[in-house]
């Protein structure tokens, strides 16, 4: 596991990102991954194997009054080829050591209602519980 930061790092392993957030852009990703580091303290993690990304995952600090030291997953994503093969969970636990070397006591997570085998993921092999829903509402005028 190695955190990316570059430019030429973050472009390569823009596929497996739109494997994840297919409606995402290059640059869309470019200027995000800038702006939630630079404002949310945003860290973006791989897992690299012979030269290629197999797996990512984007965190942040979620500091609201219902969670003590929370870390949030934003983005996690094992490419399609190899789920089911152990690599998700070693990566996952891999983060997990990291944010409790940080300090970190809480993880949480979202996962849309259609991704079935990322909730079993989470749930059978990582250990989540489901806490509740999320609601989101577009205020774009």
């Amino acid at each position: 596991m190695r955190e990316i930061n570059l430019k030429e790092d973050l472009e390569k392993i823009y596929p497996l990102i739109k494997q994840l957030r297919n409606n995402l852009s290059l640059e869309d990703f470019l200027e995000k991954f800038q702006l939630a580091k630079k404002t949310q303290h945003y860290k973006f993690f791989a897992y690299e194997d012979k030269g290629a990304f197999k797996a990512a995952c984007g965190v942040m600090p979620f500091n609201v009054l219902y969670h003590n030291h929370c870390l949030y997953i934003c983005d996690f994503v094992v490419d399609e080829t190899l789920r089911g093969k152990g690599i998700g969970q070693a990566f996952f636990k891999k983060i997990q050591i990291w944010a409790k070397n940080q300090g970190y006591e809480e993880l949480e997570l979202s996962s849309s209602f259609f991704r079935t085998q990322a909730h079993e993921f989470y749930i059978q092999k990582m250990g989540f519980e489901k806490s509740g829903f999320v609601f989101k509402k577009n205020i774009k005028l």
